[in-house]
């Protein structure tokens, strides 16, 4: 549960006044406190129930929450040490000079020479690796023309 600071209690008893005037606050005060009290004894019996119902359930979880939070302490402290006597030195490399293979060098006329040069197609085979000196790439969306209509079904 959240607490209140001094502020935001002085401004419930400063509603408080307003709503319910100065002669009606300490019985309305009175009333509040009872309530309160008795939430309170219903949540510590409805916990104390609950422990007394799970006591033996719950006490090996218990444990190894221990276990669990003793190891995590541990293991941030290996961490802590190795990352204080870690010392990691970065690249100063100034990649803006070195060219790439699909961009002309800087100072150079031209582009990259085709052997370096990438295929925006992708890998396509070699003509005269094709059946009947097809060419390679996308398939047309027209049907061939070659097959007589009759022959075609």
């Amino acid at each position: 549960m959240g607490s209140l600071g001094t502020g935001e209690i002085l401004v419930i008893v400063l509603v408080a006044i307003i709503v319910f005037g100065p002669q009606r606050l300490p019985e309305i005060s009175r009333k509040v406190g009872e309530l309160l009290a008795k939430a309170r004894q219903m949540a510590n019996s409805v916990t104390q129930s609950i422990d007394s119902e799970y006591g033996d359930i719950a006490a090996p979880l218990k444990d190894l929450k221990g276990e669990y939070d003793a190891t995590m302490s541990d293991m941030k402290g290996v961490a802590a040490s190795a990352a204080a006597n870690l010392s990691v030195e970065m690249p100063t490399a100034d990649l803006k000079k070195q060219p790439r293979a699909d961009r002309p060098a800087p100072g150079s006329d031209g582009p990259a020479p085709a052997s370096e040069a990438p295929n925006p197609a992708g890998p396509v085979a070699d003509s005269a690796a094709l059946p009947n000196g097809a060419e390679g790439g996308a398939p047309d969306d027209e049907p061939d023309t070659d097959v007589p209509e009759d022959e075609a079904l």
